[in-house]
């Protein structure tokens, strides 16, 4: 049996939002580091990890620039998740604007990782809700470019609190003239 934790092991608010971005960051870090083999695959244009004498023919849908977005894309937003959950201790928020800019980025993080994937998966590469100059829409693009179109807005909100509070902190620590 597992021993309890005691109150003061017990994470606070802050603590918590910082392990859940954390997780979730690092969640996102694991399927772009994933995503990888689909760069690899397409790429070689077969299912086919070395050492393995075999592989299985298969062309997998998407661009080779489209599982790059995905591998890279996902690690840097892990990264953008990771970073901020580092720095919202030091902005001294509200309790309740910390809650929104964690699970802002939270969904930041997981939106452009659907996008990324599904977009592979779609035509019109998930840039529109239907059919656009790059081919047809589709409900793998319609799912690609819904949350992503989402974040953007979530996402520049969430970053320009961040920024608002960071210089406002820094301001708090001047020197009276």
């Amino acid at each position: 049996m597992a021993e309890q934790a005691s109150k003061k092991d017990r994470p606070g608010q802050g603590e918590r939002l910082q392990a859940l971005m954390i997780g979730h960051g690092s969640l996102v870090i694991v399927i772009g580091l994933l995503s990888g083999f689909g760069l690899m695959f397409k790429l070689l244009g077969e299912v086919a990890i070395w050492p393995i004498p075999w592989g299985i023919d298969a062309e997998l849908p998407g661009t080779a620039r489209g599982w790059q977005a995905a591998h890279v894309g996902g690690i840097l937003n892990g990264v953008l998740v990771l970073v901020i959950a580092k720095c919202l201790p030091l902005l001294a928020l509200a309790d309740k604007t910390a809650r929104r800019i964690a699970w802002a980025l939270i969904f930041t993080g997981w939106a452009n990782t659907v996008f990324y994937l599904f977009g592979n998966f779609a035509a019109n590469r998930g840039l529109s809700g239907g059919t656009n100059a790059l081919g047809e829409g589709s409900l793998a693009g319609f799912i690609a470019y819904l949350p992503a179109a989402l974040a953007t807005v979530v996402t520049t909100v969430a970053i320009a609190a961040v920024a608002r509070a960071a210089f406002r902190r820094a301001g708090a620590g001047k020197a009276s003239a």
